[in-house]
């Protein structure tokens, strides 16, 4: 193209030149006016000069002049041109920067979408409220981590019973990390994201938290930026996520909202759905599950007994003089009671142990794999159970020993072991049965003891009581 224009300039200059050489030279008019301007300015002139010499000066003047002008016009016009290819350049650019800008949007917007879908699927995959609470501090890591440092993560549940946020765990951190384990939600920095129901997004946190032990801030020196998120389901906060994370996160919060509140949004529906499941199992009072929970169990641990050959036991207890502490003290008091004793069986037996409430002030506790205990633990394969029973029982005598009645409470405790193949055709309903006939046993001979029938004979393990 240039090389177009450049040729076609130099056949207008030619042109131009034969056109005034043809009109100077074949127009009269104009050598008289040459002429007499020659004879005006002639002694003026620097040099002697004929009249044909001038006009082959002046000739060579206006070729000079008008390859000037023809210069400067293709100059001009090369200069034009070239800015106006500069800015055809410069507007194809900023059109691929902003096709790989929207492909790179696009891209991201793909990832989040991916990310989600992950995430949904992670959430609901398993609703053991274990299980969601820790998918959902790896994803709220994962998320808001970079190159430079990975984010700290704890999450805050909502304790129902006594209506505090508790830390529940954490990614990179734990409960050692805080000055507290449980707080109340009107206290820092809760109190904000409960009362507004938004997140609080902070470039700068040490000024407006003050939660973290103070030999504990030099892990968080490269991350000077939190977000304290709360977790929502139907207008109440469930939970609530502190996030400590670079402050690079903090800077891409804003073009990014709209992808993180979808987040937030499916953290909370899959922890409520985690914590749903497991309010539906347990009772609300106590804690410990609730009867029908706790016989869907029983049945499959029996099964899983018949299969590998093992024993199972089951305790029924009671807690001695219940009812004086209701009718002296009032329900609200008698309710506490049952919250602590529950706290204390729970606290005694393992983690694969099941406690359950039976009804009323009654408890009922499953020992998978488990037998009789003591001197009858050789015939029975497995020991504990009597040893878990005895240890139940001297627990809760210890905590209201001392107390005025009617708190001076004890618990009696009926045991009942089903062993393998003894006992194999014992089903769910006798098992209980049979330990509810011991526990009544020990209500009706003095209270405050462990009964159990021990194997072709039956006999009474019994705590002396102080």
């Amino acid at each position: 193209m240039m090389g177009f224009l450049r040729g076609l300039l130099w056949v207008v200059f030619a042109v131009t030149l034969v056109t005034v050489a043809m009109y100077m030279t074949g127009d009269f008019a104009l050598a008289d006016r040459l002429t007499s301007f020659f004879l005006t300015v002639q002694p003026w002139l620097p040099l002697t000069l004929d009249f044909d010499q001038f006009l082959v000066v002046l000739t060579v003047m206006s070729l000079i002049v008008v390859t000037l002008i023809v210069t400067g016009c293709t100059g001009l016009m090369v200069l034009l041109l070239g800015r106006l290819s500069l800015a055809r350049q410069r507007e194809l650019g900023q059109a691929a920067a902003a096709k790989r800008e929207i492909g790179h949007v696009r891209e991201e917007r793909q990832r989040q979408h991916e990310r989600l879908i992950t995430l949904s699927q992670l959430l609901t995959k398993r609703l053991d409220k274990r299980v969601v609470v820790q998918a959902v501090v790896e994803s709220a890591s994962r998320m808001t981590s970079v190159t430079q440092a990975n984010s700290v993560v704890s999450v805050w549940l909502l304790n129902l019973e006594t209506d505090t946020m508790r830390f529940e765990t954490g990614m990179y951190c734990d409960e050692s990390m805080f000055t507290k384990g449980e707080f109340q939600p009107s206290e820092a920095p809760f109190s904000r994201v409960i009362s507004t129901q938004k997140s609080w997004i902070l470039p700068s946190w040490k000024d407006e938290i003050a939660f973290i032990k103070p030999d504990k801030l030099s892990r968080l020196d490269a991350l000077s930026g939190a977000m304290v998120v709360p977790l929502m389901i139907e207008n109440s906060v469930l939970s609530v996520l502190v996030v400590f994370c670079h402050s690079d996160i903090i800077k891409s919060y804003e073009e990014q909202k709209l992808f993180y509140e979808a987040t937030w949004g499916e953290l909370a529906l899959g922890l409520a759905i985690a914590i749903q499941g497991e309010v539906a199992i347990l009772d609300r009072l106590t804690g410990v599950h609730n009867r029908e929970y706790f016989m869907k169990r029983l049945i499959q641990e029996i099964e899983r007994a018949n299969r590998y050959q093992l024993p199972i036991s089951v305790l029924m207890v009671d807690i001695d003089n219940f009812k004086a502490v209701n009718d002296t003290l009032g329900h609200p008091q008698g309710d506490a009671v049952l919250k602590i004793i529950a706290k204390l069986l729970k606290k005694e037996i393992r983690a694969i142990d099941l406690a359950g409430r039976y009804g009323g002030e009654e408890f009922i506790i499953m020992l998978p794999d488990t037998g009789y205990g003591g001197e009858a633990a050789q015939t029975a394969g497995t020991s504990g159970a009597l040893i878990v029973a005895e240890r139940i029982r001297k627990a809760i005598d210890e905590e209201f020993q001392g107390m005025q009645k009617p708190l001076n409470l004890t618990v009696s405790v009926g045991v009942m072991v089903r062993r393998y193949p003894e006992e194999k055709d014992t089903d769910y309903r006798d098992l209980i049965r049979l330990a509810d006939e011991q526990l009544y046993r020990a209500k009706t001979t003095g209270k405050n003891k462990v009964c159990v029938k021990l194997p072709d004979q039956p006999e009474e393990y019994k705590q002396d009581v102080p």
